[in-house]
């Protein structure tokens, strides 16, 4: 959170160390050397598991389907080289890193509401930074760094400016802060106090966090989420974000078969002004551009060194990124880890009778899938993101396997108890003379 944007040490074949990796790798070694915490990969999650294994073998199929080089419009991009499989696949397990230590450590559901009052906790810690470069202008990379990260045209919305702080631009600090303001819901909901004043004064400041970074987007996700924790039963705010996560999941072939209401959506953001409309359009028109290369190789994607680029395109979407870089199958890996985690929490809040396991299954539903959505027109999909992600995952696997361990243990004491009955009932019988011979 604190770290430079676009500061790194290169590294022969594995992923340059900077600040989305580094925070992960420090954690995996203390966890794993200092700690000495048994590791199991994604124990419970059978479906996860599945998931992340096929994503190890999408980097091969993908670099044996572009060993050709490719014109872009402008440019010969390179051909596909088999140390390239390493490379990827090792860049495919370091993004997975936060996830797999999330499912690992988050356990039960005390553990996931730490989770949401440290998610809380982290956002009431960065929000003074925000607030000083919405006065001020983001200068806090500048001043301290030496330098800004992004186009500083872009931070300048409705008048006033974007906090940007050391995320790179506002548009990440303002889907960090829609992840802020859910826990804050979550947290105010269920009353579990986040620190020394009553949750709802939190809540009010959350909202007037997410107002501050004058994104679009962030205020429809973080309107939405808020209502459904607060307005909504448990297990219809589940539901609906279930068909949201669904939605987002099988957006390329939405997008594929010309599904995405566009016109409805441009007219919505004709309602924030033209100049929203305008940004959306924008993006719609290059998406396009960017699917019907993505069509033409479409199971395993263009690999990397830019050639899932159309020279000219600008890709703003995470989804548009993966499914041209690793075709549908590595957008299932990508999507369906957190699909799967909104899918396993909608039935573990259904099976659940605890009102407080309820209402924090609906708070994790609710904001992997307000995640989810942001990756539809962003690329926000960082590594505190995919802890969220692996959070949920590890939490709603420990209490199915904790469920499944409950209903064998049961039934085999059902078995030892029909055992022990037929046996005293034969010895007695014997004792009796009552056993026919």
């Amino acid at each position: 959170m604190f770290l430079p944007q676009k500061v790194e040490f290169v590294l022969p074949l594995i992923p340059n160390i900077e600040k989305e990796n580094i925070a992960a790798y420090c954690t995996l070694i203390g966890c794993l050397a200092v700690r000495r915490i048994r590791f199991r990969l994604l124990s419970g999650a059978r479906a996860a598991k599945v998931v992340v294994l096929l994503g190890l073998m999408v980097p091969t199929f993908t670099v044996l389907t572009n060993l050709d080089p490719v014109f872009t419009g402008v440019q010969v991009k390179q051909a596909l080289s088999p140390k390239d499989t390493l490379s990827m696949t090792l860049q495919f397990v370091f993004t997975l890193v936060p996830f797999v230590l999330a499912a690992l450590l988050v356990k039960d559901f005390n553990d996931g509401v730490k989770i949401l009052r440290l998610l809380a906790i982290a956002g009431l810690i960065y929000s003074p930074l925000m607030l000083i470069e919405v006065l001020l202008s983001p200068q806090l990379h500048t001043w301290i760094y030496g330098f800004f990260p992004h186009a500083f045209d872009q931070q300048i919305r409705f008048g006033g400016y974007r906090p940007v702080v050391f995320m790179g631009h506002g548009l990440i600090v303002a889907n960090f802060t829609v992840a802020v303001l859910i826990a804050i819901t979550a947290l105010f909901k269920i009353r579990q106090k986040i620190l020394f004043i009553p949750n709802v004064i939190y809540l009010f400041y959350g909202f007037f966090l997410l107002l501050v970074c004058k994104s679009v987007g962030a205020w429809l996700l973080g309107f939405l989420g808020l209502t459904l924790l607060v307005f909504f039963p448990s297990r219809l705010s589940m539901l609906i974000a279930f068909i949201l996560a669904c939605t987002v999941f099988l957006y390329p072939v939405l997008a594929i078969f010309d599904y995405i209401p566009r016109e409805s959506l441009l007219d919505l953001a004709e309602t924030f002004g033209s100049d929203r409309a305008a940004s959306l359009e924008f993006r719609f028109n290059h998406e396009e551009i960017m699917l019907a290369h993505g069509k033409e190789k479409l199971l395993f994607g263009w690999g990397g060194w830019d050639r899932n680029r159309i020279d000219g395109a600008v890709t703003d979407g995470y989804w548009i990124i993966i499914f041209t870089q690793f075709g549908l199958l590595g957008y299932l890996v990508y999507f369906g880890l957190p699909m799967l985690a909104v899918m396993n929490g909608k039935k573990e809040g259904a099976r659940s009778r605890s009102p407080l396991e309820k209402q924090v299954s609906a708070a994790f539903c609710v904001l992997i899938a307000m995640l989810m959505i942001d990756q539809i027109p962003n690329a926000s999909q960082h590594s505190w993101v995919f802890f969220l992600y692996g959070a949920a995952t590890g939490l709603f696997a420990s209490k199915r396997e904790a469920a499944f361990s409950k209903g064998g243990s049961h039934a085999k004491k059902h078995r030892q108890h029909q055992s022990i009955s037929h046996i005293s009932g034969e010895q007695v019988s014997r004792e009796y003379g009552w056993i026919e011979k």
